[in-house]
């Protein structure tokens, strides 16, 4: 069992590295920043455009590359800065692997 986690969190990794983008991530409470690859996508779920608006973006973030992200931090992806308005972790049973986070459209 503790392999097939070790193996899962590993490709959950690895899809984001393959897929993701290069991104900064600023923490706001710290004003520190960590460079990494992010997953990004801009969503077309109903259930997430009626809470945050068309153009909301979900932002899939390793818990290896930031240990913790909190709403109002900020993400950049080229030359675009987003403010993060919820932070969702993802948890593989008991295991922390990310954090998926929404970002309000218009």
């Amino acid at each position: 069992m503790l392999n097939n986690r070790s193996y899962i969190r590993d490709k959950y990794e690895q899809t984001i590295d393959l897929l993701g983008v290069p991104a900064t991530i600023e923490s706001v409470s710290d004003d520190t920043s960590v460079q990494c690859v992010v997953g990004f996508k801009t969503s077309n779920d109903e259930e997430l455009i009626a809470a945050y608006g068309v153009g909301v973006k979900v932002v899939t973030v390793k818990q290896c590359d930031v240990p913790i992200v909190k709403k109002m931090d900020r993400v950049l992806v080229q030359a675009d800065r987003y403010t993060i308005n919820e932070v969702f972790p993802v948890y593989l049973n008991d295991l922390l692997v990310g954090w998926r986070c929404v970002i309000r459209g218009k």
